[in-house]
């Protein structure tokens, strides 16, 4: 939430710990043909910002969040066609326990859910999850390239999609030769334990293992909707890959549309429909039936702003401790860690805004709390929708993903004042495509589109295909030629394993 709108007296997200602020939310969110709820989950409190949580609790926004696990299916038992998107990180949950868990909310919400793939940047989180520190990026996508594998596995290879058949004169429930155990081994394991033996040597092996028939049969969807949002190099390999809709940020279309052009064809070159990638812009609006409505809520809005938990926010977001600078001094950045990267957030805050204002700590905790990183628009419904139609033209989005300002009131507003508009020009749905249907073939538009698409990464691991995935041990061993290539002498050859794939070159091992 923005920081400090809580005090606005129609604010109701004090009783966001109650499940009736969270079947209110649904209802509303259906009534408005809206696709999906996205549940930004995080694991820990911000705590950068004068190496103190206290800003961020007084502010409101980024604590006492509950777990959006329990909360969907309890949503989705008050709505028919509305889809959920909730983040996991492929750093800290285990990929068993997250398969499962998505797969049992695919279940009871008849195939309605997303999950937001993150790798997880925070230190805060690393320590609350007992890590030390949070792994190098890049190594974070390794990781996460291995773990989409071996989720892939348990979705989809491991149950054929008749096991379930439920045979009263035969006494099956779930037919056993249907359901396949699951071996995910550590390259070190793919070597015969003779030639191991009495070596020394030192290899980066791979990430995960598991040996297990998935759990539980499959679900409506198999896979959930993936998103991803990430526009580093290796953000946006890991996207057109394996994402279905990303999310993007920029506060201005020219900012975005060069991402949004580089990943489809970056889609497109990995074989994919460049189209069928959905993308999502943060966009916070006020809105109002007249100007001066909306003028007045932005002006509240001011009233409200905590300006010290917005500056907690983006030292959150940044890990920059801004507490040094006085509030209302324009900032002074040198040769202090973080100067730099502060500096080049506002002048391209500028460059997109085209504005040259001085930036003091009070303002950047303004614009923190009313948008922040985000478009704001303020005016009217028809203003609004400019916003949104110059988006969809200029950087060729699919759609946007509405911060609030207040709730439910934004959210109010975006159904009751913007929709009407969006339809009427075209940018918005009647009706959902397939009410009732799964939230990829609504995301998709092609009936009967419930599982991944064919040209998807994921489906090459259909149950029966007896893939492996490019990141793991079977791979590794068509490169060794196989266990029975490892003999010239006495010496072993085995390829150095970095992430998803083996280095050029090999290290001899003398045995």
């Amino acid at each position: 939430m923005s920081p400090g709108q809580w005090r606005d007296p129609d604010d109701k997200t004090s009783g966001k710990d109650r499940l009736p602020y969270w079947l209110n939310l649904a209802r509303l969110a259906e009534e408005g043909k809206i696709s999906f709820i996205f549940f930004a989950d995080s694991y820990s409190l911000f705590d950068i910002y004068g190496n103190s949580t206290a800003p961020i609790l007084r502010s409101g926004a980024h604590s006492a969040a509950l777990d959006p696990m329990v909360l969907i299916p309890a949503m989705a038992a008050v709505t028919k066609s509305l889809g959920f998107g909730v983040t996991g990180s492929t750093s800290y949950l285990t990929p068993f326990i997250l398969a499962r868990t998505f797969t049992a909310l695919d279940h009871l919400t008849e195939g309605r859910v997303a999950w937001n793939v993150v790798t997880s940047w925070s230190k805060s989180a690393a320590l609350a999850l007992g890590a030390d520190d949070v792994v190098p990026h890049d190594e974070r996508y390794n990781v996460a390239h291995e773990y989409m594998d071996l989720v892939y596995k348990f979705w989809e290879s491991s149950w054929a999609d008749d096991a379930k058949v439920w045979d009263r004169n035969n006494r099956i429930a779930y037919e056993p030769s249907k359901v396949k155990k699951i071996e995910h081994r550590g390259i070190l394991e793919s070597i015969p334990l003779s030639l191991l033996s009495n070596v020394n040597f030192e290899i980066q092996g791979k990430y995960l293992k598991s040996s297990t028939p998935f759990q539980t049969h499959p679900s409506p969807q198999r896979t959930p909707v993936l998103f991803q949002a990430g526009t580093s190099k290796m953000g946006r390999a890991f996207g057109s890959k394996h994402a279905e809709a990303v999310y993007v940020g920029g506060l201005v279309p020219s900012q975005t549309a060069g991402s949004i052009k580089q990943i489809r064809e970056d889609a497109a070159a990995q074989g994919r429909d460049p189209q069928a990638l959905k993308f999502f812009v943060g966009i916070s609006p006020i809105l109002g039936a007249t100007l001066e409505e909306a003028q007045a809520k932005y002006e509240r809005a001011r009233e409200n702003a905590d300006i010290i938990g917005g500056l907690a926010q983006f030292s959150g977001y940044t890990g920059i401790d801004l507490s040094r600078f006085p509030l209302d001094d324009v900032f002074e950045l040198k040769d202090a860690p973080g100067d730099a990267a502060t500096h080049t957030f506002l002048e391209n805050f500028n460059k997109a805004t085209g504005t040259n204002d001085p930036w003091t700590p009070r303002r950047l905790g303004e614009t923190m709390a009313l948008g922040g990183f985000h478009p704001a628009p303020v005016g009217t419904p028809a203003m609004v929708a400019d916003v949104f139609q110059q988006w969809i033209d200029e950087a060729d989005v699919d759609g946007f993903n509405i911060a609030y300002v207040t709730s439910p009131g934004t959210f109010e507003d975006v159904v009751y004042l913007l929709r009407p508009e969006l339809v009427k020009r075209g940018l918005m749905w009647e009706d959902y495509d397939f009410p009732g249907g799964t939230l990829r073939e609504n995301l998709s538009g092609v009936e009967g589109q419930k599982y991944l698409p064919n040209d998807h990464y994921g489906h090459k691991f259909r149950y029966g295909s007896e893939f492996e995935g490019d990141s793991i041990v079977k791979q590794n061993e068509e490169k060794m030629n196989g266990v029975e290539a490892v003999t010239r002498t006495n010496e072993v050859t085995v390829p150095v394993v970095k992430g998803d794939r083996a280095a050029e070159e090999a290290v001899p091992i003398k045995s």
